[in-house]
């Protein structure tokens, strides 16, 4: 699927109405929504190995265990995608996404150097690790964005995505 394809498809359903809704849970739409979002994010070379599955995890009990499952086997790239439930914090390097239901203080020096992108839909998670964040406003699905976050661990998100971003947090620095 073609950039723009996906930009749009995404497009849609950030702006999903409540009519669209009733066919689908919020989480079922927010697991699209992080479907989507993988399509522009760029991890580094080595982590992107044709034939390698891309490794989608969970940690602790969350709503979004079940709706994330039905990602399991779609393309992103050359990639797969393959999720897997972690109960360990020495599981997590492999993850490719890890998708948090709620703050996990006790995995943020294990996340520190890993080029893992950290999902969340709590809204304090963009304060505690969280690279990007979805929140539900007026019936839409938004999401807030840690550019520094991301880039500090060697994750690349595209720009289409981040003009798509209520916020996008990124220090500009000075030459």
């Amino acid at each position: 699927m073609g950039w723009r394809a996906g930009c749009a498809i995404l497009l849609g359903l950030l702006s999903a109405q409540p009519a669209a809704a009733q066919n689908a849970s919020p989480e079922a739409l927010k697991a699209e929504v992080v479907y989507r979002l993988l399509m522009f994010v760029t991890w580094p070379a080595d982590r992107e190995l044709a034939g390698r599955p891309l490794q989608l995890c969970t940690v602790g009990e969350g709503r979004m265990d079940s709706a994330l499952q039905s990602l399991a086997g779609r393309p992103i790239r050359h990639l797969t995608v393959d999720v897997r439930h972690q109960a360990r914090a020495d599981q997590l390097a492999g993850c490719h996404l890890l998708y948090l239901p709620t703050p996990q203080p006790a995995l943020r020096p294990v996340l520190a150097d890993l080029p893992v992108l950290v999902i969340s839909d709590v809204a304090v998670m963009l304060e505690q690790g969280a690279m990007i964040n979805l929140q539900i406003e007026d019936g839409r699905i938004v999401f807030d964005v840690d550019l520094d976050a991301a880039r500090r661990v060697g994750l690349a998100i595209s720009t289409k995505l981040l003009r798509l971003a209520r916020y996008v947090r990124h220090q500009t620095t000075s030459p």
